[in-house]
């Protein structure tokens, strides 16, 4: 089973690949960014992708591989639970997500249940999702969509909102549209003026 380590910290990459060769049915390569992973030409079964690296996002290196391949394995490597949303599975098709101090065992065992055609999310993911379709804060609006209205009052683009908040562009795009239907307006102008004029930006 070959599994490709994609991580910017030096340590955790080499200690998630000894710890792959520790079972002989694994073979593992190590790289530390986005850029060496997309040039290699080697396929592998498995991809772990560390979420947040500084050449491109585990979530944006995601997005490319798949492309490529749709029928990829990739699971998320993260330090904080907080950072796995539902939309990493709906939309953009990853089967597991795992914390770097997961040890070996919890590794291995994840692994095999999704080469069993599972996929495993943090139970963390679906009480967040309750919380974000049950508190409604400000002006009618919860968290996120408040979160998605100071990002493009500071002039973020749809896909630099979808890497501060790990979901896809489509995700963010459904995300907008409800936004402005909320609001009642067409397009961000409107939306960032009637977010002044409500003072839902303070």
């Amino acid at each position: 089973m070959k599994v490709l380590i994609v991580d910017d910290h030096y340590l955790v990459g080499e200690g998630t690949k000894t710890m792959l060769e520790s079972d002989e049915k694994f073979t593992a390569k190590y790289v530390s960014t986005g850029e060496e992973a997309l040039s290699l030409l080697e396929s592998f079964d498995i991809y772990i992708i560390d979420i947040h690296m500084p050449d491109m996002s585990g979530i944006e290196l995601s997005k490319k591989l798949l492309e490529k391949d749709s029928k990829r394995i990739i699971i998320l490597y993260t330090g904080f639970d907080n950072q796995a949303t539902l939309s990493l599975f709906t939309d953009l098709g990853i089967k597991g997500i795992i914390n770097k101090t997961a040890t070996k065992s919890e590794l291995i065992n994840l692994i095999h249940y999704i080469l069993d055609g599972q996929t495993l999310a943090p139970l963390s993911i679906f009480k967040d999702q309750t919380l974000i379709n049950s508190e409604v804060n400000k002006g009618g609006l919860n968290e996120r969509e408040l979160n998605i209205l100071k990002f493009i009052s500071d002039g973020l683009s749809n896909k630099q909102i979808a890497d501060e908040l790990f979901l896809s562009d489509r995700a963010v795009e459904y995300q907008l549209s409800k936004l402005y239907k909320i609001l009642n307006v067409k397009n961000r102008g409107e939306a960032i003026s009637t977010a002044i004029h409500r003072n839902l930006l303070d």
